[in-house]
């Protein structure tokens, strides 16, 4: 006895079921649809559809992300963009982004400190009327900060979720760095984050990926030489969170994601740097920190800390991130190959064309660079909103034999991150 069904769409991956009472399996196949059915055994036949209600059809999606323009929402919309986060739960990605509002932002580029000083209380260039309050201002230290945030499948179609952490549910101050981790013991979204003049950092929860977020906790201490600052959470393959700062210190979260554990190690940069993110590529731990840049004009370099245990030792393995060859020029926001900071590494998992039959496709993981390019939009006229400033999108990729030492390959400047995913189909 013998059921059979080929099943094909266009756009998605084929498939071949053939069940019998001693085999059952799940094949790739080309071939039209067909159903032949030589027996009417009813098991069999209950059998066949129930294994047929679990093959979920999934389209194979081109992406595009695009590093000179914006993504829309469903309301055709630019989203909202700032120092950002990004969180996958459940087949969703989540994006966190700080609102910093609608002035346009800083060029410090000809101030004595160069593109990456801090001059935005003092700028070389006028400010736009009313864009000095430091309640709706270009300087990015301001008073009104609010998270918003985003979810989506495919990264084609954007959702906006709205504001998720609201003035009224935050410590007042400046709000910086966002980062959000999902608790599967508590079933809670956690978010950590900075909230100067405050020593330490603040965290808040939700029961839902829309918040709204509130803040429980607010000045938490960290342990390590590191400094207040921008920081970024990572969560292990065992469930376990760890925070790093800038400093550079790994410290261990407690079982909910609220509070200390312990701290691991500490990591030396090879020069002063901020903006650390933390990623794994298969059994090797990663740490990417940039050159101090104030919100900076140009963006900063990508230097790779990596190491076999969060407990260390960290070693240093390049700067992927500036542009070979080239002279360095403080005044020049022409210095790095992405001219974003770092935000976010995450993972995608995507496809190569292929597959055993030549017609199916090879799954694989994509770590995935999220830099934010700040003040992009002074290069159009009028100057662009500070919070419709441009992403960086780029991939991280070992070079090939190397990924014994944690060696990743230089970047190269691109217009946009193109990748092949298995969306729901429709």
């Amino acid at each position: 006895m013998h059921l059979g069904i080929n099943l094909v769409r266009d756009g998605s991956v084929p498939f071949f079921i053939a069940v019998s009472p001693a085999n059952s399996r799940l094949n790739s196949s080309g071939r039209a649809s067909n159903f032949n059915m030589c027996s009417g055994n009813f098991v069999v036949m209950v059998l066949l559809l129930s294994i047929l209600s679990i093959v979920i059809s999934q389209k194979l999606t081109n992406v595009v992300l695009s590093n000179t323009e914006l993504p829309t929402d469903q309301h055709g919309n630019k989203i909202i963009t700032g120092e950002a986060d990004v969180l996958f739960h459940d087949g969703t990605y989540y994006f966190y982004f700080n609102d910093w509002g609608t002035c346009p932002g800083v060029d410090c580029c000809d101030s004595s400190a160069g593109c990456a000083g801090c001059c935005q209380t003092k700028p070389p260039h006028p400010l736009m009327p009313g864009c000095a309050d430091p309640n709706n201002g270009s300087n990015p230290y301001g008073l009104y900060h609010q998270v918003v945030g985003y979810s989506t499948v495919d990264f084609s179609s954007w959702t906006y979720m709205g504001v998720v952490l609201p003035l009224s549910l935050r410590q007042p101050g400046q709000l910086m760095r966002p980062h959000t981790l999902y608790n599967a013991k508590t079933a809670r979204y956690v978010m950590w984050y900075e909230d100067r003049p405050e020593s330490g950092y603040s965290v808040a929860v939700s029961d839902a990926p829309q918040g709204p977020f509130r803040t429980i906790h607010k000045n938490i201490a960290m342990p390590g030489a590191g400094r207040i600052g921008d920081f970024d959470l990572f969560m292990d393959d065992d469930g376990v969170a760890y925070h790093v700062r800038t400093g550079f210190d790994v410290v261990k979260l407690d079982a909910n994601f609220t509070g200390v554990d312990s701290h691991m190690s500490a990591i030396k940069a090879p020069e002063n740097a901020e903006a650390p993110v933390m990623f794994k590529i298969a059994d090797r731990y990663f740490v990417a920190v940039g050159r101090d840049c104030c919100y900076c004009l140009g963006g900063s370099n990508l230097m790779v800390m990596t190491a076999t245990s969060l407990a260390g030792p960290w070693v240093y393995t390049g700067d992927i991130g500036s542009i070979p060859g080239h002279t360095f020029n403080a005044h020049s926001p022409d210095n790095y190959v992405t001219r974003a900071q770092s935000q976010k590494v995450f993972a995608v998992n995507v496809t190569t064309p292929g597959g055993p039959t030549g017609t199916g496709a090879t799954p694989t993981t994509m770590h995935v660079w999220l830099g934010m390019q700040w003040n992009s939009g002074l290069a159009t006229t009028p100057p662009g909103a500070r919070h419709h400033d441009l992403t960086a999108w780029y991939a991280l990729t070992p070079v090939p034999g190397a990924n014994s030492n944690g060696t990743l390959q230089q970047l190269v400047h691109s217009d946009n991150l193109t990748f092949t995913i298995h969306s729901p189909g429709q």
